[in-house]
């Protein structure tokens, strides 16, 4: 059962990511990046809300299988970064916080770019 709910969880936020790229690329065309901006800052929000929710109320772990890593983690692994972030700092641990931010921001931009060069290599 855990795995059936964590496989729809994530084929629905596949779907979900690609609805709200689609979305976006006809309402601001294919050169601004609102899509990724978008499915980031709500997979932020909806991960954070879910966090909180769990904390205080509880959250089935069902539930969190599905919505909290297989829907958002298909929709976005943004949102996640951000949670631990967050929650780094607000456990003392700003030097982590900041090193996650920087590493994982820095890191992804740097790694982005040597695919995109790899593969115009190719």
């Amino acid at each position: 059962m855990k795995i059936v709910l964590l496989m729809l969880g994530g084929a629905l936020g596949a779907l979900a990511r690609y609805s709200v790229s689609v979305a976006s690329t006809k309402l601001f065309g294919a050169v601004v990046p609102a899509g990724t901006f978008l499915v980031n800052l709500s997979g932020c929000f909806l991960l954070g809300l879910m966090f909180g929710l769990g904390e205080a109320r509880g959250v089935s772990p069902g539930f969190r299988l599905f919505f909290m890593t297989g829907f958002l983690g298909a929709y976005t692994t943004f949102s996640t970064f951000a949670v631990e972030s967050v929650l780094a700092h607000e456990g003392g641990r700003a030097g982590l916080a900041t090193a996650n931010i920087l590493a994982n921001n820095l890191g992804g931009l740097a790694l982005a770019k040597a695919g995109l060069m790899l593969g115009r290599l190719i």
